[in-house]
């Protein structure tokens, strides 16, 4: 059992003092209200990262330590609940997913997706059905197909038009960084030959040899049109119901904290919703939510958006202190910034939405705005590729240079797929955290990205180990966008992948994503959910570990992720989740008899 209890009679002694006032009463000012007890309870403190009982007041922990010990905090109406030597953790932070996507996008009726995989015939045949039984849409939008199906030229207008002439249609890949639309759909949105590409190299219109476009729309190129249709989500109801499901589900397995990464222009629209969940009480864990940027226009009214959004959403769980940039794109469509060309397009190396000088100057601008703790403005940034990231890094040690020192601004950069090994340093250095999504982590899931890159960059994808060993604050999340995916949200499925390389539907005989080396430690992964994500959230003095002082957020494990085979890990569902002190998820054990 993996205990690695340090605690010593010196170390009891000093918290016991501490602990209680010279009458062996709680110093904190009477009994506990609640204390869990006899459990297995790792605090991810380097103090001692292991304890049998917490005790817990006005939502934060007064005690953490052995059961004796906690005697001193116990009366007659402290609730104690006998543990049974259940594995307990801190509170887990999904540090970048979409709720709001999920919600907006989920559609569990087959009958509103395409046939995946599919032929490009497959695809015709069902689309033909589609508007046929749908007449009364002005717009068919459907997902998702698979973004290699066509090769570096990407699909063609042509081959919808022949089954969809008459209406817009509007096909999202399996990616979400491209699509596919017809002729009319071209149209409707007033593009064509001689219409400017938003940001060339990252968000564009494929175009032929004449320069008409193509029907493959790259990355934020629709974005205006999406935005402008936000009435195409839900209704505000149904949309509030569809939130409540996906953060419920979120909560069920452990997330306390999660950072909403983007909502691709209707932040309006998702945050009411979440809002209207927060007043009600009906939301079970801490949104951070964001200031999405997808274009350069969008520079620079992203702090006055996202003072916006603080004033008119913010409440007692939803709060706004992230501007996220979506900086470059994938390498599944070739938008990534990467070092080296393309494999299969030599003359490609994708681009970033605005240059590294720009990037400086708007830090420069977030750590003015940040000069007040009250209300720091962090900045989390989508770099895929190995340029991307060395261009933020760059970015970010040079506005360090311009002020002379740390930033008031904390910067975290996601996805990380290719990093350069003279960058892995500089994370630590310029206090730079590295979030990955490690679901992603095996072979089969993501399915588009070795052709692009080439074997030997394939080979070496999300070097999450040379961080972590260079002390680089590393955390983790889902960044799931589709109800269907919406399993893969929980940690534990993401530990599993984490833990193995390997994706978990294939169990012990999936192919192990390469390099070998790079199947994380279990305790590495719990510090990127906990410590790691509660520093990259600036909540560290608060949240992310268990111990006096802290909220009480914490999850109690059925199961003993430390014990369990590396293949079950997947199943965890935690017993309970407590968010300060409440249960919020599950049921907790009752006090028992002999007490």
């Amino acid at each position: 059992m993996m205990r690695m209890r340090r605690a010593t009679a010196v170390f009891i002694l000093i918290f016991a003092v501490a602990a209680c006032d010279t009458d062996g009463e709680p110093a904190s000012g009477g009994a506990a209200d609640s204390i869990y007890r006899n459990g297995s309870i790792y605090t991810v403190t380097e103090a001692d990262p292991w304890a049998e009982t917490v005790a817990i007041k006005n939502g934060k922990f007064v005690f953490v330590g052995d059961d004796d010990e906690a005697q001193a905090f116990i009366d007659d109406s402290t609730s104690v609940h006998d543990l049974r030597g259940k594995l307990v953790l801190p509170g887990l932070v999904d540090g970048h997913t979409h709720p709001g996507s999920i919600a907006i996008r989920g559609n569990e009726d087959p009958r509103h997706n395409l046939p995946y995989p599919a032929s490009l015939l497959e695809i015709q045949n069902f689309l033909r059905a589609y508007a046929e039984s749908y007449r009364d849409l002005d717009v068919i939008i459907l997902t998702y197909w698979q973004a290699d199906m066509f090769g570096i030229m990407g699909p063609r207008k042509e081959d919808l038009d022949a089954v969809v002439p008459d209406r817009p249609v509007f096909l999202m890949d399996d990616t979400g960084h491209s699509k596919w639309v017809n002729s009319e759909f071209l149209r409707m949105i007033g593009v064509d030959a001689d219409t400017p590409d938003p940001v060339p190299g990252v968000s564009f219109f494929v175009r032929d040899e004449n320069g008409e476009p193509t029907g493959w729309i790259k990355e934020a190129g629709a974005l205006p049109w999406f935005t402008a249709n936000a009435a195409r989500a839900p209704q505000h109801g149904e949309l509030v119901e569809r939130l409540a499901r996906v953060i419920n589900h979120l909560s069920r397995y452990g997330v306390t904290v999660l950072l909403d990464a983007g909502n691709a222009g209707v932040e309006d629209r998702v945050y009411a919703a979440v809002a209207e969940l927060d007043r009600a009480g009906r939301l079970p864990l801490r949104y951070e939510g964001t200031y999405h940027i997808r274009l350069p226009t969008q520079v620079p009214i992203a702090i006055a958006e996202l003072n916006r959004f603080r004033e008119q959403y913010g409440g007692e769980r939803l709060t706004f202190n992230t501007i996220k940039i979506h900086f470059d794109g994938v390498h599944e469509v070739r938008t990534s910034a990467i070092l080296e060309p393309y494999a299969d397009d030599p003359e490609n190396r994708g681009g970033t939405t605005i240059s590294g000088e720009e990037l400086q100057r708007f830090i420069l601008e977030l750590h003015a705005a940040s000069a007040s703790p009250q209300t720091p403005i962090d900045l989390h940034l989508h770099t895929n590729s190995d340029r991307s990231t060395r261009i933020a890094l760059d970015a970010v040690e040079g506005a360090r240079n311009d002020v002379g020192g740390p930033l008031n601004t904390r910067v975290t950069m996601s996805h990380i797929e290719l990093i350069s090994e003279q960058d892995v340093p500089r994370f630590r250095e310029l206090d730079v955290s590295a979030n990955f999504t490690l679901h992603w982590n095996g072979i089969g899931y993501l399915t588009s990205w070795a052709k692009p890159i080439g074997p030997e960059r394939a080979a070496r994808r999300f070097r999450i180990q040379p961080l972590i060993d260079a002390g680089a604050n590393v955390t983790y999340s889902s960044d799931e966008t589709s109800i269907a995916g919406l399993y893969r949200t929980s940690p534990f499925f993401s530990m599993q992948v984490g833990h193995n390389r390997q994706e978990v539907a294939g169990g012990e005989d999936a192919e192990i994503l390469p390099p070998f080396d790079e199947r994380l430690a279990l305790i590495d992964i719990v510090h990127g959910y906990t410590r790691g994500g509660a520093y990259q959230m600036r909540k560290e003095h608060d949240l992310g570990a268990i111990e006096p002082g802290k909220i009480a957020d914490m999850v109690i494990l059925g199961k003993n992720l430390f014990e369990i085979g590396r293949y079950d890990i997947h199943d965890i569902t935690p017993d309970a989740v407590l968010l300060a002190g409440e249960v919020v998820q599950g049921s907790v054990p009752d006090r028992p008899d002999s007490e």
